[in-house]
């Protein structure tokens, strides 16, 4: 599946300022309060995948930063998720978008700047890889050769 795009990089290449920095979130279970799906009145009760995936979302490390106006969007995306599962398949673009704002998956949270920490150790994927220097290697590759490096 092929990305929207490149994640914040830790070593930016332009000058222009983060307007904001990672937020770093401990990486377990969100147990605080949560509200519940709003009763159905007047409809069919909730489909058992949109109660599956609000049970997923409402659990997810970064609900802690949310605010009362975060929890009545994803709240009104349920609805959305419940249309969806019924076959009203028009709302899947919808869906991807308000998903994106709500950080379900890792490029999203990547875009928000959002970390998931050990609860016990350092922060996950901080560090990129090493890079190797090229012109080591280039000197390895000339002795080995009986060539120079061009």
């Amino acid at each position: 599946m092929a990305l929207a795009g490149r994640p914040p990089s830790n070593n930016p290449r332009n000058r222009n300022p983060k307007t904001y920095d990672w937020s770093p979130i401990e990486n377990t279970l969100y147990d605080g309060p949560s509200p519940d799906l709003p009763a159905t009145i007047g409809r069919q009760p909730w489909h058992p995948q949109t109660v599956a995936w609000w049970e997923a979302v409402r659990r997810m490390p970064h609900c802690r930063l949310w605010t009362e106006t975060d929890w009545r969007f994803a709240i009104e995306t349920a609805v959305l998720v419940d249309e969806f599962w019924r076959g009203e398949l028009a709302r899947a673009a919808e869906l991807r978008l308000r998903s994106a704002k709500l950080g379900l998956t890792h490029e999203d949270r990547l875009k928000q700047r959002i970390r998931y920490t050990n609860p016990d150790g350092p922060v996950v994927a901080e560090t990129p890889a090493a890079v190797a220097r090229l012109d080591e290697r280039r000197r390895r590759l000339g002795k080995a050769g009986g060539e120079g490096a061009s």
